[in-house]
């Protein structure tokens, strides 16, 4: 009887240390794509960007008004000391007379002055809108960014809440470990350091539950920062199936990124501040036209007249030939700025493929390291019952298959974060094709494990080029 209650109790130990998590692309009750969008809204560094392309659109309303008409209107009194009257026929029977210099002088002026040769100021127009256009791609940069950022924090939120289901099963079967141990230790098949030793190392799991749930929290909170949406608890785990990407060729050929779109409108803006600058040493040509209402009109006799005026102007010194230089030595510098940036695309879409190409080795890797530790464990449990290890076996046997587990949560995360950051690295959408293998239930990952697709991991050499569609396998 007491063989058999060992044994019952070493089986239910090795059937809770078979769970084997499946954390890779988590599926809370609202999908990564709800996140994204709410970011692509919310998220501080977006709503930013676009107050600031209002800005930058009304700078550039800004700009063309001084292109049109502007009208003007001016009102002025004046006490003078002595006051200057030319009585009526003084100079002649029909001469009316009038005030030159009243006591108190009222003139109201209205004026219209219009523009009409400023190829300076068409230029500035031109840069402007140039910068409205860059403001807009770098709403669009800032919405990309703005959906990398989240995507992080939505797999770090998903694996560790898996972390978390792993630890609370880590903890179980510890309390299951230090019971058997304690059940012999009273029975005399067990020695004190056996039992001290199961209790440590429930303690130590204890630890790694408390460190799991706060990693949860603080990533549910991260999440609902960057993206402005409150996660609600992962339900499921997909499993990732492992598939390569097409090759690295095809997702550099994209080249109309947002990043790129910002510099070719920031290179535009240059090239028109740059003429702006060298038609400053142009001549303007512009019209007003003022109308005059006074009660000192002089030997006009009016009290009220109108003249209208063309001017052409033109000025020229050394400080406009510097300020030209200086635009045209700015348009310089934003093209090395074009082609750093261009670099900058193509070392993020290398990189994020080279992580898919080794995150699909170090999960498939991981994914039979955990079964491997897991089996491992459940040896060591079996084999102390028949007393042919020690505690301190099963103690280290529980403690690897736990990191093993905590491995292949880190392993599967990065993996799908790395997918949807090569696509957004490359200027594409963000939705990577869901993964051929079902997912796991949250309440099912009892289950045992299943085994990668295929035997053989992918090899680390680039493979063959594949068709131009990103989500295609």
């Amino acid at each position: 009887m007491l063989r058999d209650y060992l044994l019952s109790a070493c089986l239910k130990s090795a059937l809770m240390a078979s769970i084997v998590l499946v954390p890779s692309r988590a599926s809370a009750i609202q999908p990564l794509e709800t996140f994204l969008a709410a970011a692509r809204q919310s998220n501080f560094g977006v709503r930013e960007q676009r107050a600031t392309v209002e800005q930058r659109d009304w700078e550039k309303e800004s700009a063309f008004g001084h292109l049109l008409p502007a009208a003007s209107a001016r009102a002025v009194y004046t006490h003078n000391q002595y006051d200057f009257v030319i009585p009526p026929g003084a100079f002649g029977p029909t001469s009316k007379g009038g005030a030159i210099t009243p006591y108190n002088q009222l003139d109201l002026f209205l004026q219209v002055d219009v523009p009409l040769v400023d190829l300076s100021s068409y230029a500035r127009v031109s840069q402007a809108r140039e910068l409205v256009g860059a403001a807009n791609a770098q709403l669009e940069l800032s919405q990309s960014d703005a959906q990398r950022d989240t995507a992080r924090a939505y797999y770090a939120y998903v694996g560790s809440a898996a972390l978390v289901q792993a630890a609370e099963r880590s903890v179980k079967i510890a309390e299951d470990n230090l019971a058997f141990v304690s059940t012999r230790r009273s029975l005399g098949a067990a020695t004190e350091l056996d039992q001290e030793r199961a209790r440590a190392s429930l303690e130590q799991s204890k630890q790694d539950l408390a460190n799991s749930e706060r990693l949860a929290v603080t990533s549910a909170r991260n999440l609902e920062t960057i993206s402005g949406l409150s996660p609600t608890p992962v339900s499921e785990y997909p499993i990732d199936d492992l598939h390569p990407e097409p090759g690295l060729a095809t997702w550099l050929a994209y080249r109309n990124t947002p990043a790129d779109r910002v510099q070719a409108a920031l290179n535009r803006a240059a090239e028109s501040a740059k003429k702006a600058a060298a038609y400053s040493a142009l001549p303007t040509l512009s019209a007003n036209g003022q109308e005059r209402v006074t009660n000192a009109p002089g030997f006009v006799g009016h009290s009220n007249f109108y003249t209208v005026q063309a001017m052409l102007s033109w000025r020229f010194d050394y400080g406009t030939y510097a300020t030209a230089q200086a635009q045209a030595s700015a348009l310089d510098v934003q093209r090395v700025r074009a082609e750093r940036t261009r670099r900058g695309v193509e070392d993020d879409v290398f990189d994020a493929w080279d992580r898919v190409r080794t995150g699909i080795v170090k999960s498939a890797s991981s994914r039979a390291q955990a079964q491997a530790a897991v089996r491992a464990e459940e040896l060591a449990l079996s084999r102390y019952q028949s007393g042919a290890l020690t505690q301190l076996d099963v103690t280290q046997a529980q403690r690897d298959a736990f990191q093993a587990q905590a491995n292949r949560i880190q392993a599967d995360a990065d993996l799908l974060y790395s997918r949807v950051l090569l696509r957004l690295a490359a200027g594409q959408s963000p939705h990577v094709q869901p993964s051929s293998s079902p997912p796991v239930q949250a309440k099912d990952l009892g289950a045992p494990p299943a085994l990668p697709l295929s035997p053989t991991p992918p090899p680390l050499s680039p493979p063959a080029e594949a068709p131009t569609n990103p989500n295609s396998r």
